[in-house]
């Protein structure tokens, strides 16, 4: 069973930002707050990431629009998915974290899913500079459930905390060692959402190297999280997999793969979304 974390009494005296470090995931097990390392299946989430940074027209149904994002998270919440996660367009389709569409895009999301977290992008390539990004940031008021914060980028930690502070949930980026490491110092991860493995590499024995490596920073630093690991194109379904062994949140979407496992082209995000909630089912029994 999984709620809105907003719905459920917090203790008095909590924050936002407290509650949001108790609540974890985004969804709440029966029995308490908290997350664990390793999942029940009951708690795993499946996460659909709609369009990522690909180009518009790269794939026929790759959101760009309001009401595209909004039809695309419908069909992903009806596949399966518990949560969202969208690069946010501006009217020209181009990237953007401006406050004015980041409202229009998460409104247009919440009207049709409003049981649902939602989360944005907030990579450092949307703006290229880590103060301008801040300042962006600092001006919205339409707000997600969480937003993406990768720790090899510039500004992270700050824009990190601004984020909390806020009340919008961090979903920390860790490309590797070095990212997980540069969390874990900030003193944030234990604050942070999730904690979203992210390996890079072209291919399967690369990345479940590098996923070792990250974990073994997070565990030699006690860092108790909730964990999602997910790949890109070659390793998007090997890592879904993966991801169900290890009993760790995951997710599935056009931002990461085109393709179905078995290499066809998938229609749209729910396909993608669906194929993969068979596969976690297959290896959780």
């Amino acid at each position: 069973m999984s709620v809105s974390p907003w719905s459920v009494p917090r203790p008095s005296g909590w924050s936002r930002r407290d509650f949001l470090a108790a609540a974890g995931s985004g969804v709440l097990a029966l029995g308490g707050c908290g997350g664990a390392r390793r999942q029940s299946a009951g708690t795993r989430l499946l996460k659909a990431a709609l369009n990522g940074a690909r180009q518009p027209g790269s794939h026929a149904a790759l959101p760009t629009t309001p009401d595209e994002f909004a039809e695309a998270a419908r069909g992903a919440v009806q596949a399966g998915a518990g949560a969202i996660h969208v690069h946010v367009r501006d009217p020209a389709a181009s990237e953007s974290v401006r406050a004015e569409d980041v409202g229009r895009i998460v409104t247009a999301v919440r009207s049709v899913v409003p049981d649902t977290p939602i989360g944005v992008s907030t990579h450092f390539g949307i703006v290229g500079d880590a103060e301008q990004r801040h300042a962006l940031v600092t001006e919205w008021s339409v707000l997600p459930d969480f937003a993406s914060v990768n720790f090899n980028e510039p500004g992270a930690a700050s824009l990190a905390e601004l984020l909390m502070d806020k009340g919008v949930g961090v979903e920390a980026g860790l490309f590797d060692a070095a990212a997980t490491s540069t969390c874990v110092e900030s003193g944030l991860a234990p604050d942070c959402l999730r904690l979203m493995m992210e390996p890079r590499g072209g291919d399967f024995e690369d990345a479940a190297r590098n996923v070792a490596e990250m974990e073994f920073v997070l565990d030699a630093a006690e860092v108790d999280r909730p964990r999602l690991l997910h790949g890109f194109r070659a390793t998007a379904w090997q890592l879904i997999e993966l991801a169900a062994q290890l009993g760790y949140d995951t997710r599935a979407g056009l931002e990461d793969t085109f393709e179905l496992a078995d290499g066809t082209t998938a229609r749209d995000n729910a396909e993608i979304v669906a194929a993969a909630g068979r596969l976690i089912a297959t290896v959780t029994g």
